[in-house]
């Protein structure tokens, strides 16, 4: 099926070949009969033939303008998709990053309260001035640390 452009290209090359003939010559002879050809006629087509491969270029120029806008559209959706891309893939990192910093922390409060249960249980059992002192390190650890744990 043919499209506006491919028939503007169609009539503008036939017209082409016409006014080519239509200038060339004054008389057209056939067999029995002789068609004399005004130069109005050959100039009138002329300009018809002109406008006519000057619309076939406009459209060309066009389908070749929305051709461009296509890609540029294609690649903006292109650049789009990857920004997208590695926005989720950043976010997903600062969750791990995050589920790493809380694991850690976990495991940061963890040591100090084995430290303190420790240290406490060694007090109890031997209320030593060395268990006393470790004691008294681990009760001052978890007040410098109490609001970051």
């Amino acid at each position: 099926m043919f499209d506006l452009q491919t028939l503007i290209a169609v009539l503008a090359t036939l017209l082409l070949f016409l006014t080519s003939v239509v200038l060339a010559y004054d008389t057209l002879q056939f067999r029995n009969y002789d068609l004399p050809i005004p130069q109005w006629f050959g100039l009138s087509l002329a300009g018809v033939t002109f406008g006519l491969l000057l619309a076939d270029q406009l459209l060309r120029g066009f389908v070749r303008l929305e051709e461009k806008q296509r890609r540029a559209r294609e690649e903006n959706f292109r650049i789009e998709e990857e920004q997208r891309r590695v926005r989720e893939e950043n976010f997903r990192i600062e969750e791990r990053n995050r589920r790493i910093e809380e694991a850690e922390r976990q495991a940061r409060r963890t040591r100090i309260e084995t430290r303190y249960r420790i240290a406490l249980g060694q007090f109890q059992l031997d209320p030593s001035f060395a268990h006393r002192e470790e004691f008294m390190n681990v009760l001052a650890l978890l007040r410098e640390y109490q609001d970051t744990l």
